[in-house]
């Protein structure tokens, strides 16, 4: 009985830790059209519309410094669920996506699905995925 309580309970923890494991991936961003040398590219990966497409407002970010027309930038253990990706090239490196006085993009941007706004951000939805394993998402910049 002993034997069969301990295996039961071994069982039980490989089950969980492999589903855990399974549950997270790897969300891989490959940027391109990037227009310049200048500056870093800013990430943002969000989880809901809520605060999409503020930087400050992020789930995970990384910045990238430009070191050329493409990058890669990679988030790692991401729970698997609906997500969106906003970037934008932060030519002169203030950390904000810089606009004129219209509040048009001064700097380039983008977002997964590679959609865009008509008149402001796309929608989260619009601009959302599913992750349930390990994803490449392929983003072209526009400027």
């Amino acid at each position: 009985m002993k034997k069969f309580r301990l295996l039961l309970i071994i069982i039980s923890l490989t089950l969980f830790v492999s589903i855990a494991y399974a549950q997270t991936g790897t969300i891989t961003v490959e940027i391109s059209g990037i227009q310049g040398t200048e500056g870093q590219i800013s990430i943002g990966l969000y989880t809901s519309e809520e605060g999409f497409p503020e930087t400050e407002k992020s789930y995970k970010g990384i910045n990238s410094k430009v070191t050329g027309e493409e990058t890669v930038a990679v988030f790692q253990e991401v729970p698997a669920g609906t997500y969106a990706i906003a970037i934008f090239h932060d030519t002169n490196s203030n950390t904000k996506l810089d606009k004129n006085f219209l509040g048009i993009p001064k700097e380039g941007y983008a977002f997964s699905n590679n959609v865009f706004g008509t008149f402001g951000p796309p929608d989260f939805d619009d601009a959302s995925f599913e992750l349930d394993g390990n994803k490449t998402v392929k983003i072209k910049m526009g400027y």
